[in-house]
């Protein structure tokens, strides 16, 4: 790990702690469980990986990091059901597809582990996690698609965490896959573009997440626009109209 990685890092786990911190002054932590605990189990790591030896840094490195990114999986999980909270069918359609994209990358990931004795996946793990953030994307475009499509009102905390997760997730596909391509040659810039981008994602997370800030909560239909009132309302407006005109109409 060169120096400029490791300050990058270093200050990556400073922001990590004050997301932390600040989730429990907030009492936001219950609010994003599984988000908060993602970031409390990547700060384990870092902080574990920093101290380890060069030997067990490069054997638990990725065998972590595949840890890391299922829990990813559920954040934007997580994510979807608090965007969609107010509309059932889209959350459950988003839920499903997130669910269903991820679920059959792992059943591909067992199939080939269990089934061919020569495919192993610390052989070119990168390959893994490529393969994982392309599902991760695929996720997040759908629940960026359906806001859009449907002119949801999110909240500044949902908002934060999809832009940091994309920033992340769009940068490790684009790395993952020059690295698979140029090898050795693009290690160098690896090690700098993948804590980059993270130390951006935290960044991004810590503004969003400094105090917390609830979904916009549809409200209900103001009373003119309640039709089965309007409609009764018109009613008597008409009846007293006739009464008036039948008695206008007697000599």
């Amino acid at each position: 790990m060169t120096i400029s990685s490791k300050i990058v890092w270093l200050a990556g786990i400073f922001i990590e702690v004050v997301i932390l911190v600040r989730s429990i002054q907030c009492r936001s932590f219950g609010k994003y469980s599984i988000f908060y605990s993602y970031v409390a189990s990547v700060l384990g790591v870092s902080a574990f990986l920093y101290a380890a030896s060069k030997p067990l840094y490069n054997s638990l490195y990725w065998p972590l990091d595949f840890v890391t990114m299922v829990l990813g999986c559920g954040v934007i999980i997580e994510i979807s059901r608090h965007v969609f909270a107010q509309h059932t069918s889209l959350e459950r359609f988003a839920r499903w597809t997130a669910i269903t994209v991820f679920g059959a990358m792992f059943v591909v990931f067992a199939i080939h582990a269990f089934l061919l004795p020569h495919w192993k996946p610390a052989a070119n793990p990168a390959d893994l996690e490529r393969d994982l953030r392309l599902a991760q994307a695929l996720a997040l475009l759908t629940i960026v698609f359906l806001t859009g499509c449907y002119r949801i009102e999110i909240g500044r905390n949902l908002k934060g965490m999809i832009l940091g997760f994309g920033v992340y997730v769009g940068t490790s596909i684009v790395a993952l896959t020059l690295r698979l391509f140029l090898g050795s040659r693009f290690t160098p810039v690896w090690q700098i573009a993948q804590p980059i981008s993270y130390f951006t994602a935290l960044s991004i997370w810590a503004v969003a997440l400094w105090s917390y800030a609830p979904v916009p909560v549809i409200p209900a239909p103001p009373p003119d626009t309640d039709y089965q009132g309007l409609a009764g309302r018109t009613r008597q407006g008409l009846g007293s109209i006739q009464e008036h005109l039948d008695r206008t109409s007697q000599p």
